[in-house]
């Protein structure tokens, strides 16, 4: 039996569904709304609200970050948060075989099924099942490693590990300013040698995130002086470890706006960047110096479907096509005469006023405010090409939190 055939029989019945629950399970209606994108066909025919990808703008985005990383030396494992897409994950993997990094147990799992064998978990885990779950993927990839940063998530996984007589792999992550999750610098070397000193995981190195320095980050110098301080902070922490008589085989750091600054110093190891196939306005906000709206290349294209006034029109993109969890707006791409002012559920509200050719039935592409969040809104996503559908991508891994 193949590696991938008995991930998908072992997880089927890992679910533990009984036949009775099985006989009362109901399968979700299926809709001609759920009929596949035809390939090859104009892509202003596709229905609204979509998600889609200019091809050549993702190869060109893609192709600048791995010459970077051959450039530097650097591993370059993508984050594939961002898009949830086992197709997209392989692209990734081939392009480097650096493997990939999953910000959840559910999208490793969806990435093993699909034949990824090489995952980095940057999330701890600590719940007894889900922590079954961790040791049987991490006993049948072929690398696996996962993430702690303090005793209350080192001694479950160290527990579960010893259970099933195995090891795992466990990396600790740094906390460099961010405020979210990571050990304190000055506590680093402390729970580097807990963890080396536990008998069923193995250090193997260490991660940090370093995205809080471009908040205020002013120019494109400006950045490159944060993050390089930053890992010259992780670098400190790294030197400790060593001088304890722990070795730190990876130090992986990096978010898409401070990868192609932080991955060259010489401490890093591997950046783990997620939207940089794509971008966002975020992205466009903070590389200005590198970036313009023909680099955005994931975007929603949305039907105007009324104009109540003359200075007014609504399209179909509402917050439930385009995620607003930041406070950044869409951005119509290649329109500066819309402005998108706010949403509703399934209506976005856009001022007209400086437009005189805008009516109902057109279409208006978006930039989106946060595009790992808008994808996970949608079932597929269109791969365009010449203005055809050239791929249809299944989301797999869209609402696996699990």
């Amino acid at each position: 039996m193949g590696r991938e055939t008995g991930i998908r029989l072992a997880a089927a019945s890992h679910s533990q569904l009984n036949t009775t629950a099985l006989n009362d399970f109901v399968m979700p209606l299926r809709t001609p709304a759920d009929a596949p994108t035809q390939l090859y066909r104009p892509i202003d025919e596709v229905e609204t609200p979509v998600v889609v990808v200019d091809l050549d703008a993702m190869d060109r985005n893609m192709t600048d970050y791995v010459s970077f990383a051959r450039e530097h030396d650097v591993a370059l494992r993508s984050h594939v948060k961002t898009h949830k897409i086992p197709d997209l994950a392989h692209m990734q993997h081939r392009s480097t075989g650096d493997g990939v990094v999953c910000q959840t147990l559910g999208e490793v799992e969806v990435m093993a099924q699909n034949g990824i064998d090489d995952v980095y978990l940057s999330y701890s885990v600590v719940q007894r099942s889900k922590l079954e779950r961790l040791v049987w993927l991490s006993e049948k990839l072929e690398s696996f490693a996962t993430t702690v940063d303090c005793r209350g998530n080192i001694d479950p996984l160290q527990s579960a590990a010893a259970r099933h007589d195995t090891t795992v792999t466990a990396i600790l992550e740094i906390d460099l300013g961010y405020g979210r999750t990571g050990v304190a610098p000055e506590s680093a070397v402390e729970l580097a040698e807990y963890v080396a000193d536990a008998s069923n995981l193995e250090f193997g190195g260490v991660m940090a995130f370093e995205a809080h320095v471009k908040a205020d980050a002013e120019s494109r110098a400006d950045l490159e002086r944060r993050c390089l301080e930053a890992m010259d902070g992780l670098a400190d922490v790294v030197e400790a470890i060593k001088d304890a008589g722990v070795a730190v085989p990876d130090v992986k750091v990096g978010s898409t706006a401070t990868s192609k600054f932080s991955g060259t110093h010489p401490v890093v190891t591997e950046i783990n960047p997620g939207m940089y196939p794509f971008n966002d306005t975020g992205e466009l906000g903070i590389r200005s110096y590198e970036l313009d709206e023909s680099d955005c290349a994931a975007t929603v294209i949305s039907t105007v479907i009324s104009k109540p006034a003359s200075d007014r029109v609504v399209v179909d993109a509402g917050s439930k096509s385009i995620s607003m969890d930041t406070s950044r707006i869409p951005i119509p791409k290649h329109r500066d005469d819309l402005e998108y002012v706010r949403a509703s559920e399934e209506h976005g509200l856009i001022d007209a006023s400086a437009a005189d050719d805008v009516e109902v039935g057109d279409r208006v592409e978006f930039i989106v405010p946060h595009v790992c969040t808008t994808i996970n809104l949608h079932d597929t996503v269109i791969g365009v090409r010449d203005g055809e559908v050239r791929e249809v991508w299944e989301v797999q891994a869209r609402g696996k939190v699990r």
